[in-house]
């Protein structure tokens, strides 16, 4: 089973950071909604856990950086032989600071 633990910089302010996060999780629920069962918020807004068929991620945001730890069988299977790679990528992406 492949278990997911990275740490990506963001480089924002924890607000935006926030808001990101809540960009990501829209990310994942649209390439994998038909394997998602529950998204559970913390009421700070800053940790949301995604389960679903075979999976289970939790993704959280500080003042510094993205934190994201799970446990992805059937995503691996589904992504590839890295999974964390292509969630690392997503994150990347997702938190990458935009030119004004």
């Amino acid at each position: 089973m492949p278990l997911i633990s990275l740490t990506v910089h963001h480089g924002q302010t924890h607000e935006e950071a926030r808001r990101r996060l809540g960009t990501a999780v829209e990310d994942i629920s649209s390439k994998f909604g038909a394997l998602l069962r529950r998204v559970e918020w913390a009421v700070d807004c800053n940790r949301v856990r995604l389960e679903g068929i075979g999976f289970w991620i939790e993704l959280s945001v500080d003042a510094l950086a993205v934190h994201v730890t799970g446990d992805a069988q059937i995503l691996g299977r589904l992504l590839g032989p890295s999974p964390a790679s292509r969630l690392r990528q997503l994150i990347e992406t997702t938190f990458r600071k935009q030119l004004p």
